[in-house]
Order: C-alpha cells, then sequence, then structure tokens
C-alpha cells in the first residue's frame, strides 16, 4: 500500500463549531456595520432627489410667472370657462400643469409625480399612493387689503416679493398631511402655521412641516437655489421674510 500512496483516501476535515460561530459573528458584526450605512445612502439619494424635484417645481412657477404677466399662481383660483372639473378651484400646484403636466387630463388629477418626495409617507401612503408633499410659502400665496400674505383666490405679483433677499425668502417647502386621513398636503401655509410648528420643542412634533430627512426639510428660495434647512433655523425665520415682504 506505501508503494501506492495515490490510492490512500483523503481525509477531509470539517469545521468545528466553534469556528462556525466565529464565521456566524463576523458576518452578524460586518452587518451591523453596513446596513446603516447603506441606510444612510439610500436617504440621501432621496433627499437628492427631492430637491432636484424643488428646482424643477420652482422652475415651472418661473415660467407660469413669465407666460402670465408676471403674476405667480393664486395659491387656488377658480376654474377657467370650459375647463374639466369635478370641483370648482384649482390648486397652484395643478396651475403649472402646462409645465409640470398633472397624472390625468382633467383638474382634479393628481399632480405631477415630481410633486412627491422619494421620502415622503403620509398617513401609511408613500410614492404613487402621494398627490403632493410639498407646500409653499406665504410669499406665493395673495395679499390682503392690508398688505399681509394670506390665502386667496387673487394671484400675487412677482414683483412684491424682496428681490434683496431672494435667497434667503423660502418659496417651497415640504409639508405633512392636511388633515389625519389626507394622503396629500395642504398646497400653501401662511405665517400662522410656521409661527405654530416653530412653538413645539422638536421636528419631531411639527403639525405643518415635515422635516423628513434626518431632521431637516429641504426648501426652495425665490433665487431657485434648493438648501437643506435645519428645525433650529427653521425656527429663526420672522413673519417678512417668510412672506416674501421687505423688512420694516
Amino acid at each position: 500500500m506505501d508503494s501506492f500512496p495515490h490510492l490512500i483516501p483523503a481525509v477531509r476535515r470539517a469545521f468545528t463549531l466553534i469556528e462556525l460561530l466565529t464565521v456566524i459573528a463576523i458576518i452578524g458584526i460586518l452587518a451591523a456595520l453596513v446596513i446603516p450605512t447603506v441606510g444612510r445612502v439610500r436617504e440621501s439619494a432621496r433627499a437628492a432627489q427631492c430637491a432636484s424635484n424643488l428646482r424643477q417645481i420652482n422652475l415651472a412657477v418661473k415660467l407660469y410667472i413669465e407666460d402670465n404677466k408676471g403674476f405667480m399662481p393664486a395659491s387656488a383660483r377658480p376654474l377657467l370657462p370650459g375647463e374639466k372639473g369635478t370641483g370648482t378651484m384649482v390648486l397652484w400646484t395643478k396651475a403649472v400643469g402646462p409645465y409640470l403636466p398633472q397624472r390625468g387630463k382633467t383638474s382634479t388629477s393628481q399632480e405631477h409625480e415630481i410633486f412627491v418626495c422619494p421620502s415622503a409617507e403620509i398617513n401609511g401612503k408613500r410614492g404613487k399612493d402621494l398627490a403632493n408633499t410639498y407646500t409653499a410659502t406665504a410669499a406665493i400665496v395673495g395679499l390682503n387689503s392690508a398688505g399681509a400674505a394670506t390665502v386667496t383666490t387673487a394671484a400675487r405679483s412677482f414683483s412684491s416679493i424682496d428681490r434683496d433677499r431672494s435667497s434667503q425668502i423660502p418659496f417651497i417647502l415640504e409639508g405633512k398631511a392636511s388633515n389625519a386621513t389626507s394622503a396629500t398636503t395642504n398646497p400653501s401655509r401662511i405665517w400662522g402655521s410656521a409661527s405654530q410648528d416653530m412653538a413645539v420643542a422638536s421636528h419631531e412634533n411639527t403639525v405643518h412641516f415635515d422635516f423628513r430627512h434626518n431632521g431637516r426639510l429641504n426648501v426652495a428660495y425665490v433665487d431657485g437655489s434648493v438648501r437643506a434647512m435645519d428645525f433650529p433655523t427653521f425656527k429663526t425665520l420672522d413673519e417678512r421674510t417668510y412672506s416674501g415682504l421687505p423688512p420694516l
């Protein structure tokens, strides 16, 4: 037999229980390190997509202004003669339909998909089940007779906004549900909504605005820029800046 060593069966050495447990432990440690990182990368990508959405919505509003003699879309306007719809009003998010077509052919069809932030979850709904997750500030809604920003059917002139502070005046930002069963946000929020949220202790307790990106929300400014804002910075906004008016 010694003359034929190749005929001797090879002995296969199996893993011991300790070795298997060691490998499993190492895999568990690596997973614990990698999974949070993957989650952060995904959220970063969603936040970037959200910022891109806001840039395009802001551009659509600017195109609307150019085509409507310098007036911004009203927070909500009456249906035009011959315009189809089951309701009587058209929200500003749908008034920009010529630039961002709605998902259907009537005034009651949902807004373009770009109005939905990929990180948004409203009353258990996400993605295509949502209609709109952004809200305009008082800079886009109308002005009353006293010159204060208020939700009105009257379109506001873009020239009424303080251009010297266009990079500081928030135009469109991220909102929460209009009510407990809604799958959409209120398209416009006046100063009263902002001041209510400023009074709470944490961004987790806000009612109107959604700091959905790890405690930050994306903001489209009048000058076209989009920047993330944390809750402490949000609380420093004053009424005239929020309303697009020059300081007193």
